[in-house]
């Protein structure tokens, strides 16, 4: 199928998928004598059979031990790549969470870095051929974008294709395998959304497929969380790198807004600087975020893209205010909406709660000043109709505004920010631990609450999600309640129904103050480690 600059959503949205599913070869789709699928996924990856057991090895790794396991020829690029092939092939099948497929590209790229290991000894970076995804909406060097003529999307931005070494926009060498493209998917209504949606269909849970894989970076927590990838690249400007992790069971870290650049990434929104939006990794382990921050920061990203703080990679000055440990905060609800029994369960510990029941009404307002029109323009041009959660984002507390009403708005943003540091240097701590939702991955369709993650975005703390090691089960009890904080506590704890979420993960958050990025992945790995006990 020919796609042109005037095809319309449904002609660009069959040309993809069919280009999409062209590339998995017929040995790696899950046979027919294994559908229907289970609800849960989760471990399709390694249990299906299309995986042998040197491969089942290689996607059990989280990305530092894999790295480490490259560099020592205990596996090479080629057979890493290899398997993260077959993984992600067959997580698309059971979740609908890529967008773009590599194989040929991953393979000679896996194939080059076997070569260098071999003749110079030495490996081609910190991440020498560890596979990365990449969120669609990445501007790369190999692939399509989906609004414009096949071939033609795809565009040299100084390393975007680089995600997998020393800075995937830096420097402009690349030293990992880029297997996939995955994420929001590519039809334009995905925007801005805690849930992962297309005219293609929705992108569903490995834990259960009637739950969402959350959002805008669902495609990423999806395929991690399912095993198809070990670590990704997602953006986050209201909790879309930290909810789909949640939801998926595995880490995400948003950074402060510029502390890693963002140059090379698509958007309808550029030159929108009222909420900051941030790049930052997915993965498996509280170590592998740090792994891909520092490797990033290594590379001095700030000599090229303008944009970012130049500001190294500084994890030796992390002090705490307890000595040896950090002392932690506990938001047990945000006076809006209050955790689901499961979330309370996983927060049983909490010793305190700060609240914030300002701030959805004031980041919701900053997010589409100009009333959302350019995103309407966009969608507008290939005739796409509006999905229901892209409607009631743009509904939100949102209208076309002056630039002085702008300005009142950020100056509001500012006294804001002003008074949660304040709560903060009172409480005299070094981390805030809470929930990242009101409770587990929700039904397709409804997820509306980004409170937990949002206020993180006004107030530009680095944060950070991590599974709790705990899940939904028939065993937990559905609480009653009397009174509730407004329509949205009442809708969200109604909700809940412990058949309805089965298998779901529980993760929790933390976060600190801005710029002490380092001081939230030293906290991650602290807390994450006595958590998950």
């Amino acid at each position: 199928m020919t796609v042109t600059a005037s095809s319309d959503w449904r002609t660009i949205a069959e040309s993809f998928k069919a280009a999409l599913n062209s590339k998995i070869p017929s040995e790696w789709k899950i046979p027919d004598s294994q559908r229907p699928l289970p609800l849960d996924t989760s471990q399709l990856v390694k249990q299906c059979g299309i995986l042998d057991v040197t491969e089942v090895a290689i996607v059990s790794l989280d990305a530092t031990d894999l790295r480490d396991a490259i560099v020592g020829r205990q596996y090479s690029a080629v057979e890493v790549a290899t398997a993260y092939l077959k993984a992600a092939a067959i997580e698309h099948q059971a979740t609908s969470c890529l967008m773009d497929y590599f194989p040929a590209e991953a393979l000679a790229r896996a194939a080059w870095l076997d070569e260098e290991l071999q003749r110079t000894g030495k490996p081609v970076g910190p991440l020498h051929g560890v596979p990365i995804s990449i969120k669609g909406g990445s501007r790369v060097t190999f692939g399509a974008d989906s609004r414009s003529p096949r071939g033609q999307g795809a565009r040299d931005h100084r390393g975007v294709r680089v995600v997998g070494g020393q800075a995937y926009r830096g420097k402009g060498r690349d030293h990992g395998v880029d297997l996939t493209q995955c994420g929001r998917r590519w039809v334009w209504c995905a925007i801005m959304h805690l849930e992962t949606d297309s005219f293609l269909g929705p992108t569903v849970n490995p834990f259960n497929g009637n739950l969402t894989s959350g959002g805008s970076s669902g495609g990423e927590g999806a395929l991690i969380g399912g095993g198809g990838s070990v670590l990704g690249v997602g953006t986050d400007i209201g909790g879309s790198i930290r909810n789909p992790a949640a939801l998926n069971g595995i880490y995400g870290f948003k950074p402060t807004s510029l502390r890693l650049p963002k140059g090379g990434n698509k958007s309808e929104m550029v030159g929108q600087e009222s909420i900051a939006g941030a790049i930052g990794p997915m993965g498996r382990s509280a170590r592998d975020m740090s792994l891909f921050v520092s490797a990033v920061l290594a590379a001095e990203p700030w000599k090229i893209d303008g944009s970012n703080v130049g500001m190294p990679w500084r994890p030796s000055e992390v002090a705490w205010k307890g000595g040896d440990k950090p002392r932690i905060g506990v938001i047990w609800d945000d006076g809006v909406v209050r955790p689901q029994p499961p979330m309370r369960k996983a927060l049983q510990d909490a010793v305190g709660k700060l609240k914030q029941a300002e701030g959805w009404e004031i980041i919701s307002s900053l997010y589409f000043t100009d009333g959302g029109e350019r995103i309407k323009r966009a969608m507008a041009a290939t005739d796409e109709p509006t999905l229901p959660l892209t409607k009631w984002i743009m509904e939100q507390n949102t209208q076309p505004r002056s630039a002085l009403e702008v300005f009142e708005l950020v100056k509001r943003r500012e006294a804001f920010r002003s008074e949660y540091n304040a709560h903060f240097l009172f409480a005299d701590i070094d981390v805030i631990l809470c929930p990242p939702g009101p409770g587990p991955a929700p039904e397709l369709g409804t997820s509306k609450y980004w409170g937990y993650t949002s206020i993180f975005n006004l107030v530009d703390y680095p944060s950070a999600v991590f599974p709790t090691g705990r899940a939904v089960s028939l065993d937990d009890v559905i609480e009653s309640r009397d009174s509730f904080l407004g329509k949205d506590d009442r809708e969200i704890w109604e909700a809940y129904d412990p058949a309805k979420f089965l298998y779901a993960p529980l993760s929790l958050q933390i976060a600190c103050q801005r710029w002490e990025d380092e001081k939230v992945l030293s906290a991650l790995d602290l807390i994450s480690a006595v958590v998950r006990g």
